[in-house]
């Protein structure tokens, strides 16, 4: 016995008898078990078909015949096609399954105490080491700033990471962490998951997850956190900024926090895409002011405003239309709130 995929899609007169007898759905089944086909599982589906039937079949005349017969009767039409094991599948598309749940205990007290003392081994150090020189500006923007914040960053090396937290006051840094992509650092052959959310502090997201991958870091906001997010979503390989995507901007105005932006470079130098070992280079790190977003209305206008503020620290001009700025003192105010 092989096994096949069925691609199936009701015409209009199929749908209609779908709906006056749902069990008409099981029709493909039935067929292909009296054709002498075995069914294995069967999906209902979104998209350009209804379902997805997996068979197994003696041979692909007996497929064929079951293509030809259900088609006949005018209520679907086929697509049958070789199925190959589901791990051969993946590796083909190169997807591997990945974690997507948070380490809840990253939070506790145990888990704040390990990064601290374990911070030197697994981010300063580096930062020392390949960081030569080191320059921060901007550091006096943040000594008003009490309470959680979404920093935001822009992102052109796996060295990034390290250099904020560097960066930042043990103040925030202590309540800091991290969103990482899930498919990268938390695939399933990397067994030591909990190792970064224990001592880098970063938590999976599901790139591409939609909306639902907020709830975790809008929880650790409630809570008094901060969270660091790279709102191009990925790595730049040009180095210059990126469009933003909105999810930092919608965490901001549902949670009424500031967003502290960073702008770094020299990293790409450093570190770029796809090199595993780094160089030592010039680093520079500029802080800007907290940035409130209290007032602002439409996501689109939020997301474009937090991409002009890296852009200012950038040096470059604004890539979109100009946004209304909030009144002064609301970047403090909102800073003082801390979204409780």
């Amino acid at each position: 016995m092989a096994a096949y995929v069925v691609f199936t899609q009701l015409t209009p007169a199929g749908r209609a008898n779908v709906r006056q007898n749902p069990d008409r759905v099981r029709e493909v089944t039935k067929m292909a078990e009296r054709l002498g086909a075995r069914v294995t599982a069967q999906y209902a589906v979104i998209g350009p078909y209804d379902f997805v039937t997996f068979i197994e079949a003696p041979d692909n005349a007996a497929v064929a015949r079951i293509e030809t017969e259900i088609s006949a009767i005018g209520t679907a039409r086929l697509i049958v096609a070789p199925a190959i094991a589901m791990p051969r599948f993946t590796q083909l598309l190169k997807m591997e399954p990945y974690r997507t749940e948070p380490h809840r205990w990253q939070t506790a007290l145990f888990a704040r105490m390990a990064r601290r003392v374990g911070r030197y081994w697994v981010m300063t150090r580096h930062v020392k080491r390949y960081c030569r020189p080191l320059e921060i500006e901007g550091a006096e923007n943040l000594r008003e700033l009490r309470g959680p914040a979404i920093v935001i960053a822009n992102h052109s090396s796996h060295f990034d990471t390290p250099v904020v937290v560097s960066a930042l006051p043990e103040r925030i840094r202590g309540r800091l962490l991290i969103a990482a992509a899930a498919d990268k650092f938390y695939a399933s052959r990397k067994k030591r998951h909990w190792w970064y959310s224990l001592f880098h502090g970063t938590f999976p997201v599901h790139r591409g997850g939609g909306i639902s991958q907020l709830d975790y870091p809008m929880s650790l906001l409630r809570r008094g956190w901060s969270v660091l997010i790279y709102p191009e979503g990925g790595r730049s390989k040009s180095g210059q900024v990126q469009r933003f995507k909105p999810g930092s901007a919608i965490m901001a105005m549902r949670a009424n926090v500031p967003v502290v932006p960073i702008y770094m470079e020299g990293l790409r130098e450093i570190m770029p895409k796809g090199q595993r070992e780094p160089r030592p280079g010039h680093v520079r790190v500029r802080i800007g002011e907290p940035v409130s977003l209290a007032g602002i209305e439409s996501v689109n206008d939020a997301t474009i405003m937090l991409e002009n503020a890296m852009r200012e620290l950038a040096g470059i001009p604004p890539h979109h239309h100009a946004v209304p700025q909030p009144a002064a003192g609301m970047a403090v105010a909102a800073a003082s709130s801390g979204g409780q």
